[in-house]
């Protein structure tokens, strides 16, 4: 995987961002730059949070995952 730390940057930011709006939301308070997803509804703008939190959460694994590795081990008889 090319640009291992780009992407592991852009999951730990997905997941901090999804992780917050999500904790932010059952305060009242909201990300001004995520605003827009509220425009759909509660229950959309959840599910985005939701979905913007395992996003990031498959990105910072995929990245840390060694594929040389596991291509060599999947060989071996």
């Amino acid at each position: 995987m090319k640009n291992k730390s780009y992407w592991l940057v852009l999951g730990f930011l997905l997941f901090i961002f999804g992780i917050t709006a999500i904790i932010m939301s059952l305060v009242g308070v909201r990300w001004v730059f995520l605003g827009w997803m509220e425009w759909g509804g509660a229950l959309l703008a959840f599910v985005l949070k939701i979905l913007m939190t395992v996003a990031g959460v498959v990105l910072i694994v995929l990245a840390r995952t060694d594929w040389e590795n596991e291509k060599r081990e999947s060989s071996e008889p």
